[in-house]
């Protein structure tokens, strides 16, 4: 079988923050031709919680999101803090975000969002039983409303391309099956 793999030559880094890093990375491909530079950006990784009440009904909220431009119907998730699992991380954001708790979470899935370009992972939970419990406590530079969706609506939504983000479809695709909705 033929090597596929690249091997890294060398790497500088173009700009770092606590967002996002992007490097100029200088590749041999496994034919040994030559791509420089390549270029990667690294954030770390990431949860996104599809939270379900006992009603039935999915919370979600609605961002701006300045890449695209729009306001979208998103699930809560953030980035995965030093040192926290990626559960923690999930009841966290889960809190964070909506102000909700649940009976129960677990993880459904996992994904490279953008494998070519970007080195984070994205794991993607089920939370069930949720209900309110605290008042949602947003970092400086989020903006929310909170959304209680029936879960048919939420199905309508993603099946007509009104759910954007791929990693937000990716996380209702994954929870739509473990709930026996596909």
């Amino acid at each position: 079988m033929h090597q596929l793999d690249w091997k890294v030559l060398n790497s500088e880094y173009l700009l770092q923050n606590e967002w996002i890093a992007v490097r100029a990375d200088t590749c041999e491909m496994g034919n040994g031709r030559l791509i420089d530079p390549y270029y990667i950006m690294e954030s770390g990784d990431y949860v996104n919680i599809v939270p379900v009440t006992a009603a039935g009904e999915i919370v979600m909220v609605r961002i701006y999101r300045h890449g695209v431009g729009c306001t979208l119907a998103e699930t809560p998730g953030g980035l995965i803090d030093e040192g926290e699992s990626p559960l923690e991380a999930a009841r966290r954001e889960l809190l964070e975000e909506t102000g909700c708790d649940c009976a129960e979470i677990k993880l459904i899935g996992s994904g490279s969002p953008d494998p070519a370009r970007m080195s984070c992972k994205a794991y993607y939970f089920l939370a069930t039983g949720c209900v309110e419990t605290a008042v949602p406590t947003w970092d400086h530079t989020e903006e929310m409303e909170l959304l209680k969706l029936p879960l048919a609506d939420v199905k309508r939504m993603l099946f007509a391309g009104e759910i954007v983000d791929s990693v937000q479809q990716s996380a209702l695709f994954y929870a739509l099956h473990a709930l026996g909705e596909l």
